[in-house]
């Protein structure tokens, strides 16, 4: 592609076209992932949205662009050329950037803003169609990600430092994440904002319920090494021998592999009594069931957000955690669950423990922070905020006011 190139476009903008580029998309040509980013978008209805989903290709003549069917706005499935452990992550995505500023062209779509919906992967393409287009562009910032990205590659840092800099918004939906960013890409702070996933049981109240003796845990099997399992079922065998009526249900699907390994694991512990293999519940039926459980317990290692911690905490039960990932840095001063250390089976068992002896006592402090909880977590807040900030910074870069802050020049492709 030829060097960027920023394109001021001032024009009557109606009904606002957004660009969304996401990995983490469902399509019919890719493996179930999270839906957090379809809710979200699907959400987005005062716009005109268009969605390149881009997934990882190990075989680049197999890289076929598809559009799939949208019951609102458009949905491209691209596959993208990329080696795997992210190596020459900058390269590929400048080439994506390519082929979506084609396929745009190809489609007479010309994006008003572009929201990527990762930093250390759609923001570096993110950055090039954005520039391309002259328009302004909004970065979400998922941790689990970019942690790995900003502490093992640091020759993309100045690249990531630019795209922070160009950004119009930069948007946490992990608030652990915003302090560990801050350190690598300082002097950005007026342009950071909230923006937790879209969780649907959310409501101003939160009804009690009677705790039941089991507590739950919540993953995709085939993800147990990065959910902590092996320190969760260390930690809940501690429990167990302080106090043999603790009993644990861990709801979730993987393949034949994964259950065979978490069946061997609960055997080697000595837990096949008290604990459970649920398999696959629906998103309803797990809400339908949430509050008869003593509380969640998911000490992840490494956690975006977690909406299973939300759904918790919405249907009144405490939830354990692991201090810096997942939900950590939403729930500050509120005593509605334990954050523990992370591969840390003492520590899961002593929180277990607790919440078992003070369950009363945090379900009831839970209700009374419903208020609280509402207020941060209430998606109609947040995405009326999301769309304040939209109509704004489109209406600035029209008249020329803000259309590409710092705009740094183009580095070469590292990794």
């Amino acid at each position: 592609m030829a060097a960027a190139r920023s394109v001021r476009i001032v024009r009557e903008v109606t009904r606002p076209t957004i660009l969304h580029l996401a990995v983490d998309y469902n399509t019919p040509h890719r493996a179930p992932t999270t839906r957090a980013i379809e809710w979200f978008v699907d959400e987005l209805r005062a716009f005109d949205n268009v969605v390149i989903a881009l997934r990882r290709s190990a075989h680049p003549r197999r890289a076929l662009v598809r559009e799939c069917p949208s019951a609102d706005g458009r949905v491209f499935d691209m596959p993208y050329f990329g080696l795997p452990m992210g190596l020459g992550l900058h390269s590929a995505m400048r080439k994506a950037a390519d082929r979506i500023i084609a396929l745009l062209e190809r489609q007479g779509i010309r994006p008003d803003l572009v929201h990527a919906h990762k930093l250390t992967f759609e923001g570096l393409a993110g950055w090039y169609v954005a520039r391309h287009f002259g328009v302004p562009l909004f970065v979400s910032l998922r941790g689990e990600v970019e942690t790995k990205v900003f502490r093992y590659k640091p020759r993309l840092r100045r690249t990531l430092r630019s795209i922070a800099g160009y950004a119009t918004r930069l948007y946490f939906v992990s608030a652990w994440f915003e302090s560990e960013f801050s350190r690598h890409a300082p002097g950005n702070a007026a342009k950071h904002r909230r923006l937790p996933n879209i969780v649907r049981n959310i409501g101003p109240v939160i009804e009690g319920a009677e705790a039941g003796d089991r507590f739950l845990a919540v993953l995709n099997l085939d993800t147990r090494k990065r959910k902590g399992l092996d320190w969760l079922l260390d930690g809940v065998a501690l429990a167990v021998r302080a106090n043999p009526a603790i009993k644990l249900d861990i709801i979730g699907d993987g393949s034949t592999r994964s259950v065979d390994a978490v069946t061997k694991t609960i055997a080697a512990r000595g837990l096949e009594k008290c604990v459970r293999l649920e398999g696959s519940l629906s998103n309803a039926a797990l809400l339908a069931r949430m509050s008869q459980y003593r509380g969640l317990v998911l000490p992840s290692l490494n956690e975006t957000f977690g909406m299973v911690y939300v759904e918790a905490l919405f249907a009144g039960i405490p939830i354990i955690y692991t201090a810096g990932t997942g939900i950590d840095g939403y729930l500050d001063g509120l005593e509605v669950g334990i954050a523990v250390p992370p591969r840390d089976a003492t520590s899961i068992c002593a929180a277990v423990l607790e919440i078992w002896d003070r369950s009363d006592e945090m379900r009831a402090n839970i209700r009374a922070a419903a208020p609280t909880l509402f207020a941060i977590f209430d998606p109609e807040a947040s995405l009326a905020a999301y769309r304040d900030d939209v109509l704004a910074t489109i209406s600035n870069a029209a008249t020329g006011k803000s259309l590409a802050p710092d705009v740094a020049p183009l580095h070469a492709a590292n990794s």
